[in-house]
């Protein structure tokens, strides 16, 4: 009767076990998926980021192409330098008021960086923009295009001008302001952002 009743409990054992161990290859399989699939996913989102871009037409003429990529942005033609991506209008006080510092800006750190002034107004024509930059002694190239409110939205949407974004020489952001900000702040993240090997 012991024989049997430990032969029985073997075999239940041996029944038991085997299913649990089945169950966690299976569970083990189904999460290995799950991994792979996550992956594919990621991939596919990072490829179709990197895919996107947009196309900023200046009032000079040039095209300047933005792609996305996880981090941030990369301006084809300003590789290795760091970018300033100033939103502004030209009826914004603000906005008019630190052009200057931005001119002092690009000229200190022109081998560096490039700033780029992107127009939030519609219908403006070049010429009426080239004679702004003129008038103002704007250094850097101004976007004009439909595309920059694509631009915009795509940064979640600028809500208040003048707002100016950084990005390190990698294209990854670095930093933002919203409102004109000092000089010497400007100034001393460009520093750091230098700085990063």
């Amino acid at each position: 009767m012991l024989t049997k009743i430990a032969v029985l409990f073997l075999a239940l054992t041996i029944f038991f076990t085997g299913c649990e161990r089945k169950a966690h290859k299976q569970e083990a399989q189904k999460k290995e998926q799950n991994q792979q699939q996550t992956q594919i996913e990621e991939k596919e989102a990072n490829k179709s980021v990197e895919q996107s871009s947009i196309v900023l037409h200046t009032t000079g003429g040039l095209q300047i192409t933005l792609r996305a990529t996880p981090k941030g942005i990369v301006f084809e033609g300003y590789e290795g330098k760091i970018v300033l991506l100033n939103f502004f209008a030209t009826w914004c006080p603000p906005c008019r008021a630190e052009i200057p510092h931005l001119a002092d800006i690009q000229n200190a750190f022109k081998d560096d960086l490039q700033i780029i002034g992107v127009l939030m107004e519609d219908n403006k024509e070049d010429i009426t923009i080239q004679k702004f930059e003129k008038l103002m002694q704007i250094n850097y190239p101004i976007a004009n295009s439909p595309e920059n409110f694509l631009l915009s939205d795509a940064l979640g949407g600028i809500k208040s001008l003048p707002t100016t974004v950084m990005y390190d020489k990698r294209g990854n952001y670095f930093t933002h302001y919203v409102g004109a900000v000092p000089q010497e702040m400007i100034e001393a993240d460009i520093q750091r952002a230098l700085a990063i090997k």
